[in-house]
Parts: C-alpha cells; structure tokens; sequence
C-alpha cells in the first residue's frame, strides 16, 4: 500500500514538473536588423515565468561590453535591452544570447552594415 502511494506521488510530481517547464519559455518579439556601426539596437523578448534575464552580444572581438547589456527582470511579461553598436562595429551578422534561467533562453543574430 505504502509502495503505490509513493509511486502515485511520483508520477503526479513528474508530471507537474513536465507541464511547468513545457510552460517555461523566453520567445523573441523584436530585435533590431539590419543597424549601422554608432547606432542603437534593441531586442525584445517575452519571458514566461518572470525571471532574472542577461543577454550577451557577440561580435568579432568578443562579447560586447556596451552599457545597457545587464541583467533585468522582465516587467509584463516582457524584457528589453537598448545599447548602442560600436562605431568600430565590424559589419557583419552577429550573435546574441538571452538566458533567463529556469525559463530557458534564446539565442538570435542581428545584422550590422
């Protein structure tokens, strides 16, 4: 009797913890493509549930480092980051990460000319 019990629990447990990560998402609404070298990018994401978000910029030198690219707590549902390419910027399409925890992460690219 005590077995089935621990088995029911089990299953119920695993289930739930399936259904609330197959909910757990960050899905990209926007970001800015193609941008210039000197001018200001943003990217938009939808973040489900809310949780801590950090978002790198990958270009040619390495990860950028430009203000605005810290972590943020999405508000509404959604989290956002503006920062302005370097005017050195090489042209090219470059990589970004959003990881958002236990909500998962995204990863997309942006185009500088």
């Amino acid at each position: 009797m005590k077995l089935r019990a621990f088995v029911a629990l089990a299953v119920v447990a695993a289930s739930l913890a399936v259904a609330s990560s197959a909910s757990a998402r960050v899905r990209l609404v926007s970001v800015s493509s193609p941008t210039y070298p000197g001018a200001y990018a943003k990217l938009t994401a939808a973040v489900s549930p809310a949780r801590t978000c950090s978002i790198t910029v990958w270009y040619k030198s390495g990860p950028s480092r430009a203000q605005g690219l810290y972590p943020k707590r999405p508000s509404g549902g959604r989290v956002s980051w503006i920062w302005k390419v370097g005017t050195n910027t090489t042209p090219g399409r470059w990589a970004i990460t959003v990881s958002c925890g236990s909500a998962g992460s995204l990863r997309t690219s942006f185009l500088v000319r």
